[in-house]
């Protein structure tokens, strides 16, 4: 008689982790008064943009090198030094004042928030029951989501009229603390787990792993979604201003509360409704809110945008990465999930530089036109996923 094998996902390691990764994406939201700090202390505006992108440049140069390296057997270690990583960048910005010592901070600060991220992440995959992958990504990416939410306003309110731009970022930091408690006790709880995994694949089986079409088409399909919010994002509130709009905070106010309640109040649709059909939707409703915004010079078509925006991103980022969970091979789960990561950085990463270009070519209409276009080809890039037939031949060991 066989024991069914366990779907429950609410336990102490994916709690655990779930706050670890709420903390940790605090200070990656607390910087969004970045660019006024560095304003304040007389950084000259040609060094200003390179300094935030620092971060995401370190980040991703990190998730490359590192990810390959990392199994359940180091991931909480590695986790554990991003933290100290980011307990020190937090005392950092209390002295660094010059464009030279703030941009090794943001690159530090970049290397301990993708050994956070990706210590969490190979930890996460390996505990996740497999029936029920859609909904445990689901909640793991609300606790990514709520910093973006709860950051700014509380921020807002403490700084700098009660509290020091730097000392800000320091006691954020600092908040991080606690979780190498729990960190420790995972790496105990985890011990073992890798044996069961098997040993940890040898460079060139990943480099075949990652070449193999259905994830690299998924890569690319994630990338080219980030890439289409992060340009939105960077370029609202000068796109607002330009239609003489106002209230582009409550826009996204508004498009993250309708992606946390989905996440929240829908969460079972992941597993049930076949993940490429969430992804393909995600697209569509996110080239249409392109398209209602090219259209919209008036306030009540903006938030309508809004809800589009979020009912289409609720859905995507959870079935993105447990559609990659899905078709991966049970050793190349964690790198996997890491490569998504990944795509997501260099997405966000190219989005505000594409956009602004954009823009600067085509005026604010061409732009979301090109915004409509560019999601309307993030659908088209997915045909051809979702088989069955092929998925079955990636998990097939050396397939």
């Amino acid at each position: 008689m066989t024991t069914p094998p366990n779907t429950r996902f609410f336990s102490f390691e994916f709690v655990s982790l779930c706050l670890l990764i709420f903390l940790s994406y605090c200070n990656i939201s607390v910087f969004y008064s970045l660019y006024v700090y560095f304003e304040t202390l007389g950084i000259p505006q040609s060094w200003r943009g390179l300094l935030i992108g620092a971060s995401s440049l370190a980040t991703m140069a990190t998730y490359l090198t590192v990810s390959p390296f990392l199994t359940t057997r180091n991931a909480a270690k590695a986790a554990a030094l991003g933290i100290v990583v980011l307990l020190g960048c937090g005392g950092a910005y209390l002295t660094a004042a010059s464009p030279a010592a703030l941009l090794a901070v943001r690159l530090a600060n970049g290397l301990g928030v993708a050994l956070v991220s990706a210590g969490a992440m190979t930890l996460l995959v390996a505990i996740i029951p497999p029936t029920r992958s859609g909904q445990a990504f689901g909640v793991y990416s609300v606790a990514m989501l709520l910093p973006y939410s709860a950051m700014p306003p509380l921020f807002d309110w403490l700084s700098p009229a009660h509290l020091g731009y730097p000392e800000g970022y320091a006691l954020v930091a600092l908040a991080l603390a606690p979780a190498l408690v729990v960190l420790a006790l995972m790496s105990r709880r985890s011990r073992g787990r890798e044996h069961a995994h098997g040993a940890r694949p040898s460079l060139a089986a990943m480099a075949k792993n990652a070449r193999k079409r259905p994830v690299a088409q998924l890569l690319v399909v994630n990338a080219m979604y980030y890439l289409s919010f992060a340009s939105l994002f960077f370029l609202a509130k000068s796109l607002f201003q330009a239609r003489g709009l106002a209230g582009v905070g409550l826009f996204f106010s508004i498009q993250t509360g309708c992606m946390i309640a989905l996440r929240v109040f829908a969460n079972r649709i992941f597993d049930v409704v076949p993940k490429i059909q969430l992804i393909r939707f995600c697209y569509v409703v996110t080239g249409a809110t392109f398209l209602l915004l090219y259209a919209s010079h008036t306030q009540g078509l903006a938030y309508l945008a809004a809800v589009l925006l979020g009912c289409g991103m609720g859905v995507g980022s959870p079935s993105l990465n447990a559609f990659m969970y899905d078709l991966s091979e049970p050793a190349f789960k964690g790198l996997n999930a890491n490569l998504m990561m990944l795509s997501l950085q260099g997405g966000s990463f190219l989005g505000p530089i594409l956009g602004g270009a954009a823009v600067a070519a085509y005026g604010y209409d061409g732009f979301l036109l090109v915004g409509a276009v560019a999601s309307f080809a993030g659908t088209a890039l997915s045909l051809g996923l979702g088989t069955g037939k092929e998925e079955e031949g990636l998990r097939r060991p050396g397939a």
